[in-house]
């Protein structure tokens, strides 16, 4: 279940009375299609999502099936009203596994040739997507903590104000084909930008 924006107008970091029931706390596990459905609520969201879809499409093309992205940022709160204007970008950590090859170098190759997957700058330019990667097959379970702590921490509060919030979980494996769907067939009024 993804909440809805709390008073402090993000996702909340946990739902319900204690922090203490992991099942209800942040990351929320959905869907992509209901990702989709609670944030495109407007075409410069619409926009930023098509360049998320395109940004998956192209991860599971070189062989990224198996794994999660965790999304947040800016775009996971409700910036229209606390800041006026709308996301610039969308967050994006993905925790998945890459190819597997037994010469270190086969895979320094692999990573070299599918650069802009894994550069956020120009993930950024291309998907519009501050995206950055770790490889779960290929990180010592010492490391994959650490990774883990330092994204988390990152994340799960607002730099300027440390207020802590919420963070979306999305299998690499979901229902991209029917996101896309929906996000073709979204109107909004030109004026205020609101869905239709």
């Amino acid at each position: 279940m993804l909440p809805p924006f709390n008073a402090s107008m993000v996702l909340p970091p946990y739902i319900g009375e204690s922090p203490t029931t992991s099942a209800t706390m942040s990351p929320y596990k959905v869907g992509f299609l209901q990702f989709v459905q609670q944030f495109a609520t407007s075409r410069p969201r619409a926009e930023l999502l098509n360049g998320l879809i395109a940004y998956r499409e192209a991860l599971r093309n070189i062989g990224i099936t198996q794994g999660f992205q965790w999304f947040d940022g800016s775009f996971v709160e409700d910036v229209e009203q606390s800041r006026g204007r709308p996301p610039a970008d969308i967050d994006v950590v993905t925790f998945a596994y890459g190819p597997r090859y037994d010469d270190p170098e086969a895979y320094r190759d692999w990573v070299q040739q599918n650069k802009a997957l894994f550069t956020p700058s120009e993930t950024k330019r291309l998907h519009n997507c501050d995206a950055y990667f770790v490889d779960l097959g290929r990180v010592s379970p010492h490391t994959l903590v650490d990774h883990t702590r330092y994204w988390f921490g990152l994340f799960s509060h607002q730099r300027a104000t440390a207020l802590w919030k919420g963070m979306v979980q999305v299998s690499m494996d979901s229902d991209d084909i029917e996101a896309r769907k929906v996000l073709q067939n979204l109107q909004f009024d030109d004026q205020e930008g609101d869905n239709a």
